[in-house]
Parts: C-alpha cells; structure tokens; sequence
C-alpha cells in the first residue's frame, strides 16, 4: 500500500432533472484488511504520450461539466448501505495506488445498459444492471480496476483534446467559462451536421482501441495485488462481450475474421500470463456478502424514483 486513500461514493438513481447534491462517505483506508495471499505484483502504469491541451485544474473542471450533463438525468439517493460495500471494494483497489493518484467518486446509476464508465478525473458510474451481471467482488475489483486504468491514463482528456481539435479547431482552453461553451458548442456541432457526427465518432473509437489494451492490464495487475482474482476480470469481460471463450488467433487474423471484442481477449488472456502463478492462482469467491448487497441494489426501490 503506498498510503491512504480517500474515497469517496456517491450513490445515483434516474430522474428527469438535475441533481445538484450528492452522497459523499469518505473512507480511509489504510485499515482496509487486505486478503492474505502469496502474491506480490506491482500495478506499474504505462501512460502515453498524447495531445492533451487540460492541465490538472482544467481535466477537474472539464470533469465537473460533463458529471453535470451526466446527472442531468439522474437523482442521489442517500444510501449507506449500497455504498459501504463499494466502499470495501474500491478500498482495496485504490490503495495500490498513490492517494493523489487515486481520489476517485464510484457512483451507483440505473440506466437500461450493463455498462461501467469514467468521467475523468474522479468519477467511475457503474449501472445497477452492470452489477446485476458480476458474480462476485472479484470480477467488481476488475471493473473498477478497468475504470481506474481509464482515469490514471487521462483518457477523458486526451479525447475531448481530440475532438476540440479536430471538430472545432479548438487548440487551447482557458477558464470553466471557456471550457462549459467549448463543450456545449461541440455537442451542438456534431449534433447538426452527420459529417461531423462520423468524424468524433472516429476520433472516439480510435482513442478507445489506444486505451482499453492499457486499461484491461491495470484491471488485472490491480486485482491481483489487492488480493482479488485477476481471472475473474478475463471471465467478466468473455461474458459481457460474448466473445463465448474464443480470442483470436493467427488464424483468424490472416483471414479478417478477428473482431476488437476477441482481440481484447486475446491480449487480456497473454496479460493474465504474464502475472505471477501464485497471482494467477487467486481463486474468485461469491461471498454471501456480495450476493446479498448485489440483491439490495437489484431491489433497491427508490431506483426510478425522485423527490424533492
């Protein structure tokens, strides 16, 4: 453990207006009980070099604007009990990494999708019907461990750096001001014209390729040294992408029959091969803690719900 880490979670449910409070528990946890295990990996990052036209206040800011527009449609639900097993969880992850590395928000959202997400550079959402799929807290450290890969690499950032580039001609921000009009002018743009539309369409799906490879190894190399199993992540990601167990190969390589879901795969899987076997031996565990937060959040009934 390199230090404390504070974390700080707020739990969401989908309303038609703007949230404007939230539920933050901070946690230290440096007296988080790690799991006794033999394996011993440090989760190194390897960020590259890319345009990124946000300092440190500016990503903050840009990241404050877009959870504006995120929560637009969802409302906080103050509920300590969904969050503290979060709180655990994300506990353990976070402190493998240095606190001003790692001050991240987990937000709790409930949208139709099985979908995880970060807002850089401190917010993670996962949707209650992501959670629905995992089985166990295993395969949630690979989750967040994914996220937190996104957000240490400053992914956010570098595409909206892109996108303000190559849709607006935009090189340089200053204030929030600056910032909130550049965004809005972004999303007016692509919303009108279709050219454009396929261009930041482009521009998203080529950073994505760049960063999940980078993200996918910080899910694994992070697992493993909190004491999670690293194959859970590997099985989380064949069962979401219904890749059915089949990476590609040489084979399907030569003859274009590799899609970006079994590539991923693939690379997840030489990833996972070049941990520890003591790491790799980490067997995942459905605890009945987990089944029974996994059920309150699937329960939970004030989901779709708002009050003033």
């Amino acid at each position: 453990m390199l230090g404390e880490t504070e974390i700080h979670v707020t739990v969401h449910n989908r309303v038609p207006l703007l949230s404007t409070a939230g539920l933050f528990i901070v946690v230290v946890v440096g007296s988080v009980v790690r799991a006794q295990q033999p394996c011993s990996v440090s989760p190194a990052l390897r960020i590259r070099t890319a345009t990124n036209i946000f300092n440190v206040q500016q990503e903050q800011t840009l990241g404050d604007i877009e959870a504006e527009w995120v929560e637009s449609n969802y409302h906080p639900v103050h509920d300590v009990e969904l969050a503290a097993h979060l709180n655990t969880v994300a506990g353990r992850i976070l402190s493998q990494f240095h606190s001003d590395q790692a001050r991240v928000r987990i937000i709790l959202i409930d949208t139709p999708e099985a979908e995880s997400f970060s807002v850089a550079p401190e917010r993670i959402y996962i949707t209650r019907k992501m959670i629905t799929l995992l089985k166990s807290d295993d395969e949630l450290a690979g989750l967040l461990g994914h996220e937190l890969g996104h957000i240490l690499a400053h992914q956010n950032a570098i595409i909206m750096s892109q996108l303000f580039r190559g849709i607006l001609g935009v090189n340089a921000i200053s204030d929030r001001k600056d910032i909130s009009e550049t965004v809005t002018r972004l999303f007016a743009s692509i919303d009108r014209d279709r050219k454009l539309l396929r261009k930041s369409a482009q521009i998203i799906e080529r950073q994505e390729a760049i960063h999940q490879y980078e993200a996918d190894r910080v899910a694994l190399y992070t697992s493993a040294a909190a004491g999670f199993s690293p194959q859970a992540f590997v099985e989380l990601f064949d069962r979401s992408a219904k890749t059915n167990g089949k990476a590609a190969n040489l084979f399907t390589d030569i003859f274009a029959a590799t899609t970006s879901d079994t590539r991923r795969l693939r690379e997840i899987k030489k990833t996972l091969k070049r941990l520890p076997g003591p790491c790799r031996e980490i067997v995942p565990a459905s605890s009945t803690e987990f089944r029974a937060w996994q059920a309150a959040v699937t329960s939970y009934s004030e989901f779709g719900t708002h009050e003033d």
